[in-house]
């Protein structure tokens, strides 16, 4: 099974914000349901791939995308 991370948010306007700024910076995003097991206000979470992780969450940082919680999958 494939490793991946997942980025959630308070809102969905977070949300599309990451998967906007993601994109556009070249590295892979894919919005998706949030899990039942993680308790979040949104629900939408962002799948990244693990080996992207770090430049993904500072281009979001710098970005200014407000992230909640960041979860290993």
């Amino acid at each position: 099974m494939e490793k991946f991370k997942l980025f959630t948010f308070n809102s969905v306007h977070q949300a599309m914000l990451m998967e906007k700024v993601i994109k556009g910076n070249g590295y892979g995003v894919r919005l998706i349901p949030v899990p039942r097991n993680l308790s979040v206000s949104c629900g939408l979470a962002a799948r990244v791939a693990v080996e992207d992780f770090e430049a993904v969450r500072k281009v979001a940082e710098d970005s200014g995308v407000e992230v909640v919680g960041v979860y290993d999958f």
